[in-house]
């Protein structure tokens, strides 16, 4: 079976539509992660300062509250205090970024897609053509 220079020159053409199509969709998703994160850095950013101020003035409040009775067993307790709090929000903010979508998933689900599918024409064109 011989192939026209024609055909081949449109399977590239299409073919390379295909990949900027893809590459738009890439450049696409990439942007979206940007702004996420970005928002989820600007919003951790603000959370923390204002949970920095909160617990500085709630550990003067209770130190100064509670010094004539406990004393230095005062700090001790906010610090382990302050110390497990930080330690769940971490634990909170690892689960969060497991949990987040792999970079490009999208891209890559619709690259494998139009892989199978060029596979399966490739492959009924094949069988076509040896009977």
């Amino acid at each position: 079976m011989r192939f026209s220079l024609d055909a081949f020159r449109r399977v590239a053409q299409h073919l390379g539509l295909l990949l900027l199509l893809r590459a738009d969709l890439a450049a696409e998703e990439l942007s979206l992660s940007v702004r996420q994160w970005l928002g989820w850095l600007g919003l951790a950013l603000a959370a923390f300062a204002l949970l920095l101020l909160a617990l500085i003035a709630a550990g003067a409040w209770l130190t100064l509250l509670l010094w004539d009775r406990f004393g230095v067993l005062t700090l001790a307790a906010l610090g382990l205090l302050f110390g497990a709090c930080s330690a769940l929000l971490l634990r909170g903010l690892v689960r969060a970024a497991t949990a987040s979508p792999v970079v490009l998933a999208r891209t890559r689900s619709a690259l494998r897609e139009d892989y199978e599918m060029l596979s399966a024409t490739v492959a009924a064109r094949a069988e076509g053509g040896s009977e």
